[in-house]
């Protein structure tokens, strides 16, 4: 992570510093900037997601954490604002994920932080591989000092050894899974609008249906199984022109940096009637989950994913006790991974009888075990997750057309634009690498994804004579 250097733009106080919140050593309660100690369930602590969500998921959540007596706020989708406020702070060489979580906190700070409530800002990712979120901690800390605001704790990521900030781990659990379901919403609104026989209508009609499930939900008279199956149902009411199988689609995939700057590429080919998916955000959250495993089993000598994740390597019964806590940090987090995904096939299977959802489930460790053909998955990056997603989507033949975005700055996506380079140019899929540097394209950029528009187009038009 580039050294940060004082801003002008940063409001300090020279002769005055706060002392910062923080956690009690054994993570069961705060002591505020008064060195008083307060529990987790005083009502004025508030936690802070800086990470952009999805709206759907943003509500479901919210409803959530309100069930378990918690506040939360969530930040919304990054924009021109949320990167003004990042200038007050960074130097603006890091990278677009430090960059607009940054900006979220400090427009949290502005615009919706109250005075009195003790905010635990969610910042870092428990991650130690070769992207720079390992430094964020770090960073963070830096930043804290500089803030100098009272009762805020700026590096707060919950996991075992910090008792999970207060929060218990099937909160977290069902936390993820609702910001997982809120996408698969996205993703059958984004296919229903491009073939739905009324456009306008069949939107209206999906929001009034989303917002009864997600308030039914919250209210308690719904489960999300029951509340979505009968979601899925009324959906595949809405009358429609095309059929989903026979309609252009294009998929956006790549590494953490989707949630920052998908965007305006998921709104171009929209509006020109092509379905799009953007890949699924538990990619990124399973390599999070991964890394323990992955370090355990490549300490070893177990090289593959699959390897790695066989379940008799993490057996503890004859290890002294620094190497039983590893692997029991690698079991903790391997049942969170197989709970994940074991939700998201049972979501994704109840919404396809909304007759909309048309791309199936893909286990992370069947990703891993494709990136890794061409690209070791014990580099702990990305890079190999974005590869085997392309080599998967290549395989299935769902879509007509491939976008891997990234931003200039991520070296995990500027590797899998190497790697994948080759393997594009023998395929017949339509495919472009695109580099971003926030939540916009260029003119060059919009004229390539033109192409690409016209291309699966296209494709999808050859494909169609040859099931007829």
């Amino acid at each position: 992570m580039t050294a940060i250097e004082q801003s002008r733009n940063l409001k300090t106080k020279k002769d005055y510093f706060i002392k910062q919140a923080r956690f009690s050593e054994n993570g069961k309660y705060i002591i505020d900037s008064d060195d008083q100690k307060i529990e987790f369930n005083d009502p004025r602590i508030v936690y802070v997601d800086p990470e952009p969500r999805n709206p759907y998921g943003r509500r479901l959540v919210k409803d959530l954490f309100k069930k378990h007596n918690r506040k939360i706020r969530i930040s919304k989708e990054t924009n021109a604002s949320t990167l003004q406020y990042a200038k007050k702070i960074c130097s603006g060489r890091e990278c677009l994920a430090s960059v607009a979580i940054a900006g979220a906190v400090l427009k949290d700070i502005n615009e919706y932080r109250d005075e009195n409530e003790i905010t635990i800002y969610r910042t870092p990712i428990d991650n130690h591989g070769p992207c720079q979120n390992g430094a964020w901690p770090v960073l963070w800390e830096t930043f804290a000092k500089r803030l100098n605001l009272k009762n805020a704790i700026f590096c707060a990521f919950p996991k075992y050894t910090n008792n999970y900030l207060g929060l218990n781990r099937d909160l977290l659990a069902w936390e993820n899974i609702n910001f997982i379901l809120g996408q698969y919403i996205i993703e059958v609104k984004n296919a229903l609008q491009c073939v739905a026989e009324n456009r306008v209508k069949a939107l209206e009609r999906f929001e009034d249906l989303t917002s009864e499930f997600i308030n039914s939900v919250g209210e308690g008279k719904k489960t999300l199984n029951t509340g979505l199956l009968k979601w899925a149902k009324e959906v595949a009411k809405i009358p429609l022109k095309l059929k989903v199988e026979e309609t252009p689609k294009v998929l956006i995939f790549g590494g953490l940096n989707l949630m920052f700057d998908h965007y305006p590429i998921e709104e171009f080919f929209l509006e020109r009637g092509i379905i799009t998916k953007v890949a699924d955000i538990v990619e990124s959250m399973s390599l999070i989950l991964a890394e323990s495993t992955i370090r355990y089993g490549f300490k070893k000598g177990f090289i593959t994913p699959k390897e790695q994740f066989n379940e008799q390597l993490l057996d503890f019964s004859a290890l002294d006790e620094d190497e039983r806590k590893e692997v029991l940090r690698a079991k903790r987090n391997k049942s969170a991974l197989n709970f994940l995904n074991s939700q998201c096939k049972v979501f994704r299977r109840i919404m396809r009888k909304s007759g909309l959802l048309f791309d199936p489930f893909i286990d992370f460790i069947e990703l891993f075990e494709e990136g890794n053909k061409y690209v070791s998955s014990n580099s702990l990056s990305e890079t190999p997750v974005i590869t085997g997603r392309f080599l998967h989507s290549i395989k299935e033949d769902i879509y007509d057309g491939l976008i891997n975005l990234g931003t200039f700055n991520c070296q995990p996506a500027m590797n899998s634009q190497a790697i994948i380079r080759p393997l594009a140019n023998k395929s017949d899929i339509p495919y472009a690498a695109i580099d971003c540097e926030g939540p916009w394209i260029s003119t060059n950029q919009r004229r390539l994804l033109e192409t690409i528009a016209i291309q699966a187009t296209r494709v999808r038009k050859k494909k169609n004579e040859l099931l007829s």
